[in-house]
């Protein structure tokens, strides 16, 4: 990462000289630029391309047995809908409950975050077993979003696996849902992306496509 924004810096810089010389100072023609339409400032690779942030689903169920009743709720909520922890925290002070009106396997009601980036109520559909942690949520009222990830940070050690944070269970929500073979259009929908290329690009990067039919 340092060395290529090293030298993006560096083509910047120059392409920025030989251009300030034919189009401020004239003492050059673009034809005469030899870095016009040749050299191209590199990009990055986002950072999601590069480290795997998709929780294994089975330190998922290792870690909740490992946290008290009340961290478990928010932590299968979030498992449940994607939210970020921030959307957590509001669901929580302020949210509330829906009934689901369409016929869906699983689904028991919805789950509603009243504000998101977007400035629209944030909805989810969930399963029996979220709905009822959402509820719990509810009651509460608030939590400590710090003392949230220290417990997560804690039942981690304590089922020993490696660490995670809340706040990778959108990019695994979005991994697993993808490799269970749902579109990415419907993952997209159900994150509040505006467009199935958001989810790919940032959040189901390590996402493996399912598998189609083949020759061999």
């Amino acid at each position: 990462m340092g060395k290529i924004c090293a030298t993006s810096h560096q083509i910047a810089v120059l392409k920025s000289l030989y251009s300030w010389l034919w189009k401020e100072k004239h003492l050059l023609s673009v034809n005469e630029d030899p870095t016009f339409q040749t050299l191209v400032v590199l990009q990055a690779r986002p950072e999601q391309w590069k480290r795997d942030k998709v929780i294994p689903r089975e330190h998922y169920l290792l870690v909740r047995e490992h946290l008290a009743p009340y961290w478990r709720d928010e932590m299968d909520v979030q498992a449940g809908t994607g939210w970020h922890v921030t959307e957590l925290v509001r669901f929580a002070k302020m949210g509330s409950v829906e009934p689901y009106r369409g016929e869906a396997e699983g689904v028991a009601g919805v789950l509603v975050c009243p504000q998101t980036k977007s400035g629209e109520p944030l909805r989810a559909a969930v399963s029996a077993d979220v709905l009822e942690a959402g509820k719990r949520l509810l009651e509460r009222g608030t939590f400590g979003r710090e003392k949230y990830g220290m417990a997560v940070n804690a039942a981690c050690k304590a089922a020993g696996i490696p660490p995670f944070t809340p706040g990778r269970f959108r990019h695994s929500i979005a991994t697993w849902a993808i490799e269970k073979g749902a579109a990415p259009a419907s993952v997209a929908a159900f994150l509040n992306h505006k467009s199935s290329s958001t989810t790919r690009r940032f959040y189901a990067t390590h996402a493996v496509p399912a598998k189609i039919p083949t020759l061999r």
